[in-house]
């Protein structure tokens, strides 16, 4: 592979700004791989684009998940086609939603693939999410969630040991998605008995030991005379989505109306 290049090298060569990158890249005429958390470009690829060449075949992404620390936004990712989701729209009630709680979230849609950055991800989930197995796991556990979940709210536990509050997103009657609220431990107990099994998660995802356990002692601990208040906050989390959705739709009628009346006569 030819030498990668960052987003902003990319956006100095092709004279374009950072959003139109990664419009670029979501429609597929720039390809890029993931590296830890940041995207990169083959110089091959954005050359090829100076030159008015055709796309060529695709390049194998790697790394985890973008994430996002409460507060900041995060980079401009591409959505995939399926989504029906305003992603960015949805990013920043997240954002909101983790710097206030102080616990990390995120959204999927329906068939559990991420659709919004992690924001406010404890150490041990963005461990995870920096190994490539670990990275895999969890996309797992979010799709057997999805699978395995009604039209309600309810508690998940990841593959990691850790476990987050979620609840749906409605499109109308239609279930588009979840918000997933936590990342984070709901006892004392529970965060020793994670730490039991330290060594195991170690191994399984080739991490060390040692800073397995650590990222354990850091992770956040619901207490049990919060977890109604977690549950009935998550929800309106995803009522507040909900709006945004409802917005969209009529939006996107009205829209609908005026391009009928273009064509009347």
């Amino acid at each position: 592979m030819s030498e990668l290049l960052t987003t902003r090298e990319v956006q100095n060569i092709l004279k374009v700004d950072r959003i139109t990158v990664y419009r670029m890249l979501q429609d597929g005429r720039l390809k890029g791989v993931k590296i830890g958390q940041q995207w990169r470009f083959p110089r091959d690829e954005v050359q090829r684009l100076v030159n008015g060449l055709p796309a060529t075949g695709s390049l194998p992404a790697t790394g985890g998940l973008p994430i996002t620390d409460g507060d900041a936004p995060a980079e401009a990712q591409p959505a995939t086609a399926a989504a029906p989701l305003p992603v960015h729209c949805l990013q920043t009630v997240q954002n909101l939603f983790s710097s206030v709680s102080g616990l990390g979230s995120i959204v999927i849609d329906a068939s559990g693939e991420p659709v919004t950055a992690l924001s406010g991800a404890c150490a041990l989930c963005r461990m995870m999410q920096e190994s490539l197995a670990g990275n895999q796991a969890c996309r797992e556990s979010w799709r057997a969630m999805a699978a395995g979940s009604a039209n309600g709210e309810r508690q998940f536990t990841c593959h990691a040991g850790l476990t987050s509050i979620t609840a749906p997103i409605l499109d109308g009657s239609t279930l588009v998605g979840w918000i997933l609220v936590g990342q984070a431990l709901l006892s004392d107990a529970d965060a020793q008995a994670l730490l039991d099994k330290a060594p195991e998660l170690a191994r399984r995802y080739a991490l060390p030991v040692s800073a397995v356990q650590e990222s354990i002692r850091k992770a956040p601990i619901i207490p049990s005379s919060q977890h109604d208040q977690m549950h009935s906050w998550v929800k309106d989390a995803s009522k507040a989505m909900e709006s945004i959705l409802q917005e969209r739709s009529g939006f996107i009628v009205r829209m609908q109306q005026i391009a009928d009346l273009t064509q009347l006569g």
